[in-house]
C-alpha cells in the first residue's frame, strides 16, 4: 500500500513540475512574441509552443533550457537569440 502511496505522489510532484515548465516556457514566449513572430513557430501560440517543445525535447531538457535563459538574463545576454537558436535546431532535426 505504501508502495502505492508512494507513486502516487511521485506522479503528482511530475504533474507540478511539468505544469511548472509549461507556466515559465509560456511567460518566456510572451515577453518575446515580437522576436518569436519571424521564427518559423511565429503563427504559434504560446502554450503551442511550450507544448511541443515539452513533447520534443522532454521535461529534463527542458528545464535545462529554463536554467541557461536565467543564467544568460542574470548576465544581460540575448535570450531570444538563444532561444531561435534552439527552434532552428528543432527545426532541422
Amino acid at each position: 500500500m505504501s508502495s502505492i502511496v508512494g507513486f502516487e505522489s511521485v506522479v503528482r510532484m511530475m504533474m507540478l513540475e511539468s505544469t511548472e515548465l509549461k507556466r515559465q516556457l509560456r511567460s518566456f514566449c510572451r515577453r518575446n512574441r515580437t522576436a518569436l513572430k519571424h521564427t518559423y513557430v511565429g503563427e504559434y501560440t504560446a502554450e503551442e509552443i511550450s507544448e511541443m517543445l515539452i513533447q520534443s525535447l522532454g521535461a529534463e531538457e527542458v528545464k535545462k533550457i529554463l536554467a541557461d535563459i536565467d543564467i544568460i538574463n542574470r548576465r544581460n545576454g540575448d535570450t531570444v537569440k538563444y532561444f531561435m537558436l534552439i527552434l532552428e535546431g528543432l527545426k532541422a532535426a
